[in-house]
């Protein structure tokens, strides 16, 4: 089916992709559109009326989806967005634009926060508030979880991420509560992984994307491969599912079946190995993340400098596969950036 598009959310990966690639002013024209849209697309008003009685939660400062005048504000997708924001208003303005005012990130913050559960976890829409034997009572046959919310490691690593950098630049703002939300969240992602080390993707297939999230999360809470044994486990999750040629595959059915099931013949997908690799690199797995994985996705790439489409890699709700058709370029770019960027290997191109 067609949804109603992921335009906030493709933006943002796109963003951070293209920022890691160092190349701010060949393609700062290209940056300021994003910078605008995203400044444009960000929910700035509550739901109209008495909100609150008819359940629904605080959208100020959020951004959905696809964008603002979809209306619903979701946690992850508020987070990549300030997070881009964040990043753009450390660039010179005449190359990305005017940054947006401090009160809109902060009420970005305050959406953010207003969304954790006790858990320490970030569910997608709202935050928790519902028993789960409600999901005992879930009338449609192909979606899993979906009557209340659920706490989402993906949600979770988004906003730490956002809300570290946040932290870093405005520091006086709800300080101590920002303090606990880090503090809880990072506890979250770390309480929350499979004894095999990974973690399970709502919104990506599936362990593999899952996991690249949670390092990304927990790393950006100061967490490292030597001080933190989830980091550690994690990489050797990723080191045993890798394929022979070097890269990664996973397979739709890891996620209703909830374990990892990688592709048939043991074959890589380049998104996925793209999710990988920058998980190893996050880690600061230099020897795991190197010449095998940069060789797979610089040799699969086209002359026109698009890449192939392959599986499906986005997920929802367990049984939903979804199709990103960006995803094919925006992953492969942005891992090799993130490789080139953290341990400046000319070699490998």
């Amino acid at each position: 089916m067609q949804s109603f598009g992921s335009q906030t959310w493709d933006c943002a990966f796109a963003v951070q992709a293209l920022l890691a690639c160092n190349l701010t002013d060949e393609i700062g024209p290209i940056l300021m559109k994003a910078h605008d849209f995203l400044k444009t697309s960000q929910v700035t008003d509550n739901p109209p009326g008495d909100f609150e009685s008819m359940f629904r939660h605080t959208s100020k400062g959020g951004w959905t989806f696809s964008n603002k005048d979809h209306g619903w504000p979701v946690s992850d997708c508020t987070a990549e967005a300030l997070l881009c924001c964040l990043y753009f208003s450390m660039l010179p303005p005449e190359i990305v634009g005017e940054k947006m005012e401090p009160e809109r990130y902060y009420d970005a913050v305050n959406c953010i926060i207003s969304m954790q559960s006790q858990t320490g976890g970030v569910p997608a829409w709202e935050p928790r508030r519902a028993p789960s034997w409600l999901e005992s009572l879930n009338p449609i046959e192909f979606f899993d979880e979906v009557i209340i919310e659920h706490d989402k490691v993906e949600c979770t690593a988004s906003a730490l991420k956002a809300m570290t950098l946040f932290k870093k630049l405005y520091p006086k703002h709800k300080a101590k509560d920002v303090e606990n939300f880090i503090r809880n969240a990072a506890k979250f992602i770390e309480d929350t992984q499979k004894l095999d080390g990974s973690w399970y993707g709502g919104w990506g297939i599936c362990f593999t994307y899952g996991t690249w999230f949670a390092i990304s999360g927990l790393v950006a809470a100061k967490k490292t491969y030597s001080n933190c044994l989830a980091i550690r486990k994690a990489t050797d999750f990723l080191l045993k599912i890798q394929c022979d040629d070097g890269g990664w595959g996973e397979s739709y059915r890891s996620c209703p079946n909830k374990k990892y099931i990688p592709l048939e013949g043991n074959r890589s997908n380049l998104v996925q190995t793209s999710w990988a690799m920058m998980g190893l690199i996050h880690a600061g797995q230099r020897s795991y993340s190197s010449s095998p994985c940069c060789k797979l996705l610089i040799n699969s790439q086209l002359e026109d400098g698009d890449f192939p489409q392959q599986e499906l890699t986005g997920a929802f709700m367990g049984n939903c596969m979804l199709h990103y058709p960006t995803y094919r370029n925006i992953f492969p770019m942005w891992a090799l950036a993130e490789y080139r960027s953290k341990f400046q290997s000319p070699k490998i191109f």
